[in-house]
């Protein structure tokens, strides 16, 4: 065997794994907040039990990292899909809420399974194949975002447990994987290992990016729309439940319809698009179509006519995260990169803790109609930022530092 040819081989055992972690993940998703309301907890209570996943990932992602590059990413991947099927099989059997908390807890303490993943897609690509390799990897997810909330919603048929049970078996499958077919990718690994709070949580590295006003700006922007976005979808189950009066099983299409469209605006239009028009332009475009989005959804009360909203915020999304995570990557030294990425995701880490519980908590004390108003307030406080506040003065510095023959400092 070439070495070519076991690198590919690799490339796509990791790609399958990825594939049957997703595909399980997303055939449950937008059950739990449904499993936790036939529990008998409120609204609020849910949004508390979904910030735990998002809570312990947030401390979990970065040391999982770090234990793979000291005992290897095999072991770790294994350990962390262990931990998932384990979370998937209390979730299948959950009759009470401690069984629910538990199922979260375990999963999201312990089965950070894309970060180990998409390290090992570094370790085995150059410095050229990286971007090329991330985006095959970015198709595989939202591939298993597609799939998945399909068959869940198929599984509902038979019983409301059946899509956990599912999701428990395609993580088992992808753990056979990994037994049989996927070697180590790291040879040498680290004689010592050391992890000290500051390197859980970039505090340190989230002050020196703060002190650049563009980086900053782009961080806050990128916060906001994540903050915007996951106060909806996060409790989107729940708010169709109480706006719609609809089914578990009819959710499970709308999220479907959502993957279709995201994977087909990311893959197929987004590159005519930007040929066509500026970044800035498309990106002002997809928050346009966010904000849309929620304000048409404020006065739906038709299941299917709610079907259109969702393609404007496939579109929004579909668009609007590319370019700010390829603006994030421009504005600061390449060097960098790596350290502001993480950066962002903690803060996204944060918002996603942060907007169930608020999200819940909307929907227990307001009409559902609050929640979309929430979101499409934020969106046009990030147009209004974005335009005003961070691209027209630096357009003006920039246009000012030219004139003077002044360097540029990004």
């Amino acid at each position: 065997m070439t070495q070519e040819e076991k690198f590919d081989k690799r490339l796509l055992i990791i790609f399958m794994i990825q594939f049957t972690e997703v595909l399980g993940f997303s055939s449950v998703m937008p059950l739990i907040p449904i499993l936790g309301i036939d529990l008998g907890l409120t609204t609020f209570q849910v949004g508390l039990i979904l910030s735990i996943f998002s809570l312990c990932q947030l401390f979990a992602s970065p040391i999982t990292g770090k234990i793979s590059d000291r005992f290897g990413r095999k072991p770790l991947l294994l350990f962390s899909q262990m931990s998932t099927l384990i979370g998937f099989i209390l979730l299948g059997f959950a009759n009470n809420v401690w069984i629910l908390i538990a199922a979260r807890l375990v999963d999201g303490l312990l089965g950070s399974n894309m970060t180990v993943t998409q390290a090992y897609i570094s370790d085995v690509t150059t410095h050229n194949q990286r971007t090329k390799t991330y985006g095959y990897s970015s198709a595989v997810f939202g591939a298993g975002l597609i799939f998945g909330p399909m068959i869940g919603g198929v599984l509902l048929i038979i019983s409301f447990s059946a899509p956990f049970f599912f999701a428990a078996g395609v993580c088992l499958l992808s753990i056979i994987l990994v037994i049989l077919f996927l070697p180590e990718s790291i040879p040498e690994k680290k004689s010592k290992f050391s992890l000290k709070f500051r390197e859980i949580l970039p505090i340190n590295e989230t002050k020196s990016f703060f002190k650049s006003a563009e980086t900053r700006g782009i961080l806050i922007v990128f916060f906001l729309y994540s903050f915007g976005f996951f106060l909806f979808i996060s409790t989107f189950a729940l708010f169709t439940t109480e706006q719609l009066t609809i089914t578990p099983q009819q959710i499970t299409f709308y999220m479907s319809w959502l993957g279709i469209l995201r994977v087909l605006f990311q893959s197929v239009l987004i590159t005519p698009i930007l040929k066509k028009v500026s970044e800035n332009t498309t990106l002002f475009s997809g928050i346009v179509a966010l904000a849309f989005t929620m304000l048409f959804l404020i006065f739906v009360s038709n299941y299917w006519i709610a079907f259109i909203p969702i393609s404007f915020l496939a579109f929004g999304t579909g668009v609007t995260r590319p370019i700010l995570t390829s603006k994030l990557t421009k504005v600061g030294k390449r060097e960098d990169v790596g350290s502001l990425l993480g950066v962002n995701n903690a803060l996204n880490s944060i918002a996603q803790i942060i907007t169930p519980i608020l999200g819940g908590a909307i929907l227990e004390l307001f009409p559902p109609q609050i929640l979309p108003l929430l979101s499409a307030i934020i969106f046009s406080v990030i147009f209004i930022l974005w335009r005003w506040a961070f691209v027209k003065p630096f357009q003006e510095q920039k246009e000012s530092l030219i004139k003077s023959k002044e360097p540029i400092i990004a």
